[in-house]
């Protein structure tokens, strides 16, 4: 770790991805505002859970003492107060205070005297070689907090944000700290006696052990792409979303071009998010095997054009000849024993969404995304088979064929288009087994259907396609219908 350009060297916390954020130094006070007055003390508790034998928690008289290193101080006399600290800071020099009778402090006595007090307390700080927080109430007491941040060293605001059924909780430092993350809020949790920071889009408890930025790992990408393999590191599952968990472990062991080959529509995106886990340390490269050389051809061979060109009976028939356009046989997918997955997963996810209710939501879009992924591997597949090049560009006019087609051969459904505009397309499915028998109160098929549309269409098209379920029989209608559209 770098010293910053004051003479005295930065204080470690031991906690590698604060201590790249924010710097402490001995001699340092720093004003710890947060919400209901606890969150900051449970934040340095874990912050500085390596120096608790160095640091003391002083509290007023009121305060219960249950641990050695808690210290009552007299409130009562704003003199008998300096008088009983500064004598703890001579026989305890180089230590961590944490200071927790403000509030009651600044009800008995003048805030500008409390002020003063703090002031000249600067300097004895600075003797000791301690380090000293503060901690308030944010916006309890306004004025006095606003002029204690210019006399303090540093400051660290907390806040916590509710978002749908959860809370958030960020740090937001001043001076004192990175440039990049001055009055910038930072995401933290505090979970299992550790606490997880935000770093490059990931909570995390420490830091990559090689440091790399954002601008590395684009030129390694965009130079070698052909010659890397992703690799996940080791993390704790509670780092990440249920989503994010489930799209990063997918891609274990994936060559990166085999990936940018299943996202063509979505790559800027895609790319991004690994870039991201990489800095942030989650994602790792290991070397390659060869992949085969593909010609960059992007038109279609005449006998597929024929295929995508004949009615959509035909073409389905075609397909379903053992050795015939495919060379291969589509199998397909066993509805009942999905369901009977999706129903095991349903159930798991039930019991784990009464403690956390966001899990539920996360657990749609995993669900959504497998779908979509294994779409977008049998797609992959059979343009590399048809076509002998992953590159080739299917025309719009195909894509209700292709739709047809994949959901014929995947979910055994017979698809009727009612529309087709120019950049999307309106289908339904009159007799959908998917739903049968099921009641919902939201679209049941969508995630069987439109995850496939997205999927194969992403990879044949090269575009980003959206689709969504308008009417399902599960939740009354007589049919199931559907919208496409390109993003």
């Amino acid at each position: 770790m770098e010293t910053t350009d004051v003479d005295k060297p930065l204080f470690l916390t031991g906690h590698s991805v604060f201590d790249q954020i924010f710097y402490l130094r001995r001699g340092m006070t720093v004003l710890l505002s947060d919400e209901t007055f606890s969150e900051g003390r449970s934040f340095l508790r874990v912050l500085l859970k390596n120096h608790r034998s160095s640091m003391y928690e002083l509290v007023s008289a009121r305060f219960h003492l249950a641990e050695s290193n808690q210290f009552s101080v007299p409130v009562e006399s704003l003199q008998d107060l300096s008088i009983y600290v500064n004598q703890k800071r001579r026989t305890e020099k180089g230590k961590i205070f944490v200071h927790l009778y403000l509030p009651e402090l600044l009800i008995r006595h003048s805030p500008e005297e409390v002020l003063k007090v703090m002031e000249l307390w600067q300097k004895d700080v600075l003797n000791a070689g301690n380090i000293e927080f503060y901690l308030l109430p944010r916006n309890t007491f306004a004025d006095f907090e606003r002029k204690a941040r210019a006399i303090v060293d540093a400051v660290i605001d907390i806040q916590v944000v509710k978002q749908e059924t959860r809370f958030l909780y960020y740090f937001t430092p001043m001076r004192s700290c990175s440039p990049r993350h001055h009055l910038k809020g930072v995401q933290f949790e505090i979970s299992d006696s550790k606490l997880l920071i935000e770093w490059e889009g990931v909570l995390v408890d420490s830091l990559p052990s090689k440091i790399v930025t954002a601008s590395d790992i684009r030129k390694k990408i965009e130079t070698k792409e052909k010659e890397m393999v992703l690799k996940v590191n080791n993390i704790e599952p509670d780092v990440l979303t249920v989503n994010d968990y489930v799209i990063l472990t997918s891609l274990d062991g994936m060559p990166l071009w085999t990936v940018k080959m299943l996202y063509p529509d979505r790559w800027p995106e895609v790319e991004e998010k690994i870039i991201q886990w990489a800095v942030s340390g989650v994602l790792g490269f290991d070397e390659a095997k060869s992949e085969k050389v593909y010609e960059s051809r992007k038109g279609l061979k005449l006998r597929n054009r024929l295929l995508l060109s004949v009615p959509t009976q035909i073409a389905l028939y075609l397909v379903s000849l053992s050795k015939g356009f495919l060379g291969k046989r589509v199998r397909t997918v066993p509805l009942d024993a999905h369901l009977a997955v999706l129903e095991a997963m349903k159930n798991i996810v039930d019991l784990a969404s009464a403690k956390n209710p966001e899990v539920k939501r996360e657990a749609k879009l995993a669900t959504r995304y497998f779908g979509e992924l294994s779409a977008r591997k049998t797609a992959l597949e059979y343009v590399i088979r048809l076509e002998g090049t992953p590159y080739t560009n299917f025309r719009l006019e195909y894509a209700p064929k292709l739709v047809a087609i994949s959901l014929k051969a995947g979910w055994g459904l017979d698809v009727n288009f009612i529309s087709e505009e120019k950049d999307s397309w309106l289908f339904e499915i009159k007799k959908c087994h998917l739903c049968e028998d099921a009641h919902s109160n939201e679209p049941f098929c969508d995630k069987f259907v439109s995850s496939v549309v997205s999927g194969v269409l992403g990879v044949c098209l090269k575009r980003q396609v959206e689709c969504h379920e308008i009417t399902c029989r599960a939740m009354g209608s007589d049919k199931c219908t559907f919208r496409a559209s390109l993003v």
